[in-house]
């Protein structure tokens, strides 16, 4: 068929003009409207099909949505979390819950707002959506807008309002299982590294934090000096927690603070696991390929993604069914060369 030019964007107007069909027909053919005994030939249906191709025509959703009452279109928020630095968990979350919805017979698409605060504090995007998925955590103003609306929506790893639905990992047993495997070795005196200054509160800094203090206490152990203080320098870090408290272990809050320990350590020339052994949170792809590879507590980010896609798909297709849940998910010990046993 020959390319059939356009003075402008395409509407369907033109395209029933082009076809000598009326517009309503070629609304129903492109929308898949066969409602009502309608039918069309299959020449006729071939002929629209192939002249909206040629011409480039796209549908205008804004039109289509305010006449259905329904977009298709789920909001991630929080994306300057998952876009903030290299390798976090919030990429594979996203692409894990893009693809599920995608997955689910085509029907939703996916946008991901990321505003400017200081101009308006409600994060969601300026045209209507069905529902949200939220990365840790949104503003107060967005959460209020979300619950008014009665627009759904999950949390993923933070905490929403009254409707809210969250998908969390189990941080409590996942600091637990680190703990364990340093006290297995034989260490005593376990150092903790936070998380830094930057980072969003959210119930990940309070339970793996918490938690390295009870094992602790279990075992009849003390915490290392500057335990609850946040990360800024691993070189400070080490000199305090290593070289002038003596630990012998690290339970690092993220691959990134141990990234920067190991890059520390190089510089003090500290040997890990020879004289310090370190496990971290987050198994992201940098943890197999630095040296010494890193034991971390996997964070089943991709699961997470599913989870949150899949609780909201149930409620927006059955909302009458719907109570708020929050599912945890178990994290693994992945165990590498980073950790050894004291001396």
């Amino acid at each position: 068929m020959a390319v059939i030019q356009s003075n402008g964007a395409p509407t369907i107007k033109e395209i029933a003009a082009h076809c000598g069909v009326s517009q309503a027909t070629v609304s129903r053919v492109l929308n898949s409207n066969y409602k009502h005994g309608f039918t069309v030939r299959p020449e006729v249906y071939q002929r629209i099909i192939d002249t909206a191709n040629s011409l480039g025509y796209r549908p205008n959703l804004a039109a289509k949505n305010l006449a259905r009452q329904k977009t298709s279109i789920i909001a991630i928020l929080g994306c300057d979390v998952a876009l903030g630095w290299p390798g976090n968990i919030y990429q594979t979350v996203v692409e894990s819950c893009v693809r599920e919805l995608h997955s689910d017979s085509g029907e939703y698409d996916v946008c991901m707002s990321i505003p400017n605060l200081a101009k308006d504090r409600c994060e969601l995007p300026p045209w209507k959506v069905d529902g949200a998925i939220v990365l840790q955590q949104c503003s107060p103003e967005t959460i209020e807008v979300l619950e008014r609306n009665h627009i759904p929506y999950v949390v993923i790893n933070g905490v929403g309002g009254p409707t809210c639905s969250s998908v969390i990992p189990d941080d409590i047993e996942g600091a637990r299982l680190a703990m364990r495997h340093l006290a297995e070795l034989g260490h005593t005196r376990i150092a903790y590294a936070g998380p830094t200054s930057e980072h969003y509160t959210h119930r990940s800094i309070s339970d793996r934090h918490n938690t390295y203090l009870s094992e602790l206490k279990i075992r009849g152990l003390e915490p290392v000096k500057d335990h609850d203080k946040a990360f800024s320098s691993a070189t400070a870090f080490l000199a305090s927690s290593i070289m002038k408290h003596h630990a012998t272990a690290i339970l690092a809050y993220d691959h990134i603070e141990a990234m920067r320990i190991l890059q520390g350590a190089n510089t003090l020339e500290i040997p890990i696991p020879e004289q310090v052994s370190m496990v971290c949170f987050n198994d992201e792809y940098l943890c197999s390929i630095v040296t010494p590879p890193l034991t971390t507590v996997a964070v089943p980010s991709e699961q997470m993604g599913q989870v949150a896609a899949n609780m909201l798909l149930k409620r927006l297709k059955s909302p009458a069914d719907f109570h708020p849940e929050c599912v945890k998910l178990q994290q693994s010990l992945i165990v590498r060369a980073s950790t050894a046993p004291a001396k």
